[in-house]
């Protein structure tokens, strides 16, 4: 995904999809084993929502490997996740530069659909941030919903 994102190789493929989508699955239940409460920027719902915006579904396999993915996302996040904190306060580029999400920035709003559709299809509650709040606000915030869910001391 850094060389598709940060040094323009080419165009997003389904092998960098299906690593992100793994990364998604492994890095969290790695992190999950040494901590009460985490909390991560994306689920691999995630992916699966982007994937199917910035792929091509006619290439062979694309479609069928999609939604292979996201029915594994259906079976497995219920199991793992209490909740999906989800923000709907848009990226402002010029607030810092990330440059990993340069090819995506004018996608925000179709991806912001897709992704909360995909999410809500997951059958994990999803807990919508109110708009407008300050990064620090985010935080309290979530950290008073856990508390509030039993979830971490709030």
């Amino acid at each position: 995904m850094e060389d598709i994102v940060l040094h323009d190789t080419g165009p997003f493929d389904l092998p960098a999809e299906i690593d992100l989508f793994a990364q998604h699955f492994t890095v969290p239940l790695r992190a999950s084993r040494h901590h009460q409460l985490l909390i991560t920027d994306k689920t691999p719902m995630n992916v699966i929502a982007l994937a199917r915006l910035v792929l091509d579904a006619s290439e062979p396999g694309t479609g069928a490997v999609l939604a292979t993915a996201e029915a594994l996302c259906r079976a497995w996040m219920p199991l793992t996740y209490d909740a999906i904190v989800y923000c709907r306060d848009r990226y402002d580029q010029k607030a810092g530069g990330d440059r990993m999400r340069e090819k995506v920035l004018t996608i925000q709003d179709e991806a912001d659909d897709a992704i909360f559709e995909a999410c809500s299809r997951s059958r994990v509650p999803i807990l919508a941030v109110p708009l407008g709040l300050s990064v620090q606000e985010r935080v309290q915030w979530t950290a008073e919903e856990a508390g509030r869910r039993g979830l971490a001391a709030a």
